[in-house]
């Protein structure tokens, strides 16, 4: 009984690549690679849903990495963008960070990774790298990434000129201090000001499934901001998404960074 229940999932498994992938591979852009990078979406998809079926991976999870429903540029694929992770020790601390992505690889970090950061951080921000040297506001990195991509089921469409004002607040609400949330509207703003209507998504389980963070001493409070941005209509009906606040306590990490798509 228990290999013809796995039989029939694998039989399932294959309907539904085929009967997803068919349409993707019509409709794909871009010639033949466009037509591939279409159904190896759709397969991936169904490979994700037919793996939550049989309890192997966390529906939460399979939920978010879904792709969205308009395909993107393949010349300029959705990319993580400046996140920045902030050490406030409540003394001087050597801190090792590493962050890993899945499916994805850096394409800058600042200072140098190699197979991981080693930090000597101070109380009020400054961290001194203790393998090539030189002082830091914060540790740096960009990386470039393969679908699947965060699908916008929840978040909140605001208009250019509320923007600034929305983003300070909900920064601000989420945990993030005057000069960190200054310096996220100081990178953001300019990119998405060509916008009438933004989309605004704060990805949750997506980035920290895609990008594991590792820090040792582990931090007393972790706060992870990743903002998911997409050009809107203002028509557009998406459900609120509900937004926890944070409190710092004792030895604390703060990252934030996001991604267009």
């Amino acid at each position: 009984m228990k290999h013809a229940k796995k039989l029939l999932a694998v039989l399932l498994a294959l309907a539904l690549v085929l009967a997803l992938a068919v349409p993707a591979f019509a409709a794909g852009e871009g010639g033949f690679a466009g037509r591939l990078k279409a159904l190896w979406e759709r397969i991936k998809a169904a490979f994700h849903r037919l793996l939550v079926w049989l309890g192997i991976i966390d529906d939460d999870w399979c939920d978010v990495i879904l792709p969205p429903d308009e395909p993107y540029d393949p010349d300029f694929p959705p990319a993580p963008k400046k996140p920045v992770i902030y050490l406030y020790p409540e003394r001087p601390m050597e801190i090792s960070v590493t962050v890993r992505p899945r499916d994805a690889r850096f394409t800058e970090t600042i200072p140098a990774y190699g197979e991981g950061w080693r930090v000597l951080a101070q109380p009020g921000g400054t961290l001194t790298d203790l393998s090539g040297g030189g002082e830091y506001p914060y540790l740096f990195w960009e990386a470039a990434l393969e679908a699947p991509w965060p699908r916008l089921t929840e978040g909140f469409v605001v208009a250019r000129e509320d923007l600034a004002r929305f983003l300070g607040e909900k920064l601000r609400f989420l945990g993030l201090n005057e000069a960190e949330a200054g310096e996220f509207l100081a990178y953001w703003l300019p990119r998405l000001a060509g916008n009438e209507y933004t989309l605004v998504h704060f990805a949750g389980a997506y980035y920290d499934g895609r990008f594991p963070l590792g820090i040792s001493p582990a931090p007393d409070s972790l706060l992870r901001v990743f903002l998911v941005a997409k050009a809107a209509t203002g028509d557009e009906r998406i459900a609120p998404q509900e937004l926890v606040p944070f409190e710092r306590k004792g030895f604390t990490v703060i990252e934030w960074g996001g991604m267009i798509v």
